[in-house]
């Protein structure tokens, strides 16, 4: 009898055996491709679910920022949704506003020879609603060049890594608006999305070989020509 249930228990200590080399030896031999594939595989969607929380952010910081513009916030709330390259900007814009010749006009891009001319226009016209931060004022608040842009029918957020953008509802991979991640949280690149803004407006002058001067002017008295009957080379020099 115990000769029997030795025999037995052998039996069942050889069998235990050979399953487990059977499963070690399956382990050992797990293809390496397989495993790679599937850490890609893994990275790939922790990537894009970063994308996508990413993007809830900016649709959010969006919804924020276009609220903010029409409840006339104070310009440090506007400014904190900018990046720091967009404060520095927008400092030298108005500093240039205050002192740029017509000749120092020949060095700026349209959208900043029309911002300046703009700002020399409400200065003269005493249409600023305070005496600090009137670019911020003019090109974000209210009836402002961001503001009206905003207005538009617009597309959905797109995100590629640290970068966001926004289109037109009718051409949504073709930015109009740049944003950066900042650490944490987005914030509006003007002085990139400034020029997306007026890229239209200057096929004109490439058209009609104008100077970037001329081109604002022409904008300028289009826009405001019905209010205002001096639209002139008075303009391109300081008011001050």
């Amino acid at each position: 009898m115990h000769a029997l249930k030795n025999t037995i228990l052998c039996a069942l200590s050889v069998a235990f055996l050979v399953v487990f080399a059977s499963c070690a030896g399956s382990s050992g031999n797990a293809d390496p491709s397989a495993q790679r594939s599937d850490s890609a595989s893994a990275k790939e969607a922790k990537y894009k679910e970063r994308e996508q929380d990413k993007k809830a952010l900016l649709e959010q910081m969006f919804v924020n920022f276009q609220n903010a513009i029409r409840m006339n916030v104070a310009a440090d709330t506007l400014l904190a949704m900018m990046t720091d390259t967009s404060e520095y900007w927008i400092d030298s814009l108005e500093q240039h506003a205050r002192t740029y010749t017509a000749e120092n006009l020949d060095t700026c891009q349209f959208y900043e020879v029309y911002a300046i001319l703009l700002y020399r226009l409400y200065e003269r016209e005493h249409l600023f609603a305070g005496p600090d931060d009137k670019m911020v004022y003019l090109l974000l608040s209210k009836s402002g060049m961001v503001d009206r842009l905003t207005r538009l029918k617009l597309g959905p957020m797109e995100v590629k890594n640290d970068r966001g953008s926004i289109g037109l509802a009718t051409s949504p991979k073709v930015p109009i608006m740049i944003f950066e991640w900042d650490d944490s949280v987005w914030k509006l690149n003007l002085p990139q999305t400034l020029p997306l803004i007026t890229k239209g407006i200057e096929s004109i002058a490439v058209k009609k070989s104008w100077s970037n001067k001329k081109l604002a002017m022409y904008w300028l008295d289009k826009e405001y020509h019905q209010s205002y009957s001096r639209l002139d080379d008075s303009l391109y020099e300081p008011i001050y």
